[in-house]
């Protein structure tokens, strides 16, 4: 297995504000792109300024490895580029719509997740998936496709008893590289912790 199979073979536990919709199978086969636009999503504004910060995300992880400062110095231009597109109107309800609910924790790889639900969905469902992450405020909009009900990632939450499997289908490559790079962040954060613990026995 390569480096980069590893990489999105991660799988983490996030707590995430999640949002699904069950979708018809014309509206599936129809891609994601045009359900937004039929759905008045920004008339695939949202989508290009997504894949834009994608690819400025896997430039930076790029940069780092080879000019430390001039990442350091992007980086900081980025954030404050974020904080001003995060007052246009349209990005901030599609987050701030999100945050409304409760976070759950869930289970998050590259190509799929687990999430809890109220209540089980079939096999081979469908579904449309809004997800924001808590720990960056990582925005991921996608279809994915039920793959099993299981147990949910949180046991302890009784409003979401079901746990939903899904696989993600239709992501554009840029914003799933960027998925793997913060699922390799989070894991390498993990290991470094764990060794620190053991190092202090």
């Amino acid at each position: 297995m390569n480096s980069k199979e590893n990489r999105r073979s991660f799988r983490i536990q996030e707590t995430a504000y999640v949002h699904h919709e069950v979708i018809g199978e014309a509206d599936f086969l129809a891609g994601i792109d045009r359900w937004r636009l039929r759905h008045g999503n920004g008339a695939g504004i949202r989508s290009k300024m997504m894949d834009l910060d994608a690819r400025l995300e896997e430039q930076l992880f790029v940069l780092k490895t080879t000019n430390s400062k001039a990442a350091e110095c992007l980086d900081l231009l980025r954030s404050k580029l974020d904080i001003v597109v995060d007052q246009l109107p349209i990005f901030r309800e599609c987050k701030t719509s999100l945050a409304k609910g409760s976070p759950q924790v869930c289970d998050i790889s590259a190509d799929g997740m687990v999430f809890g639900a109220r209540s089980a969905l079939e096999p081979e469902s469908k579904l449309a998936l809004r997800l924001l992450l808590e720990t960056d405020s990582r925005y991921i909009e996608t279809f994915c496709r039920v793959v099993r009900v299981t147990d949910p990632p949180d046991a302890d939450n009784k409003e979401l008893p079901v746990g939903i499997a899904v696989e993600f289908v239709g992501m554009p490559p840029t914003q799933k590289e960027i998925l793997i790079q913060h699922l390799f962040t989070r894991q390498s954060e993990s290991l470094r912790i764990r060794r620190l613990e053991l190092d202090a026995f």
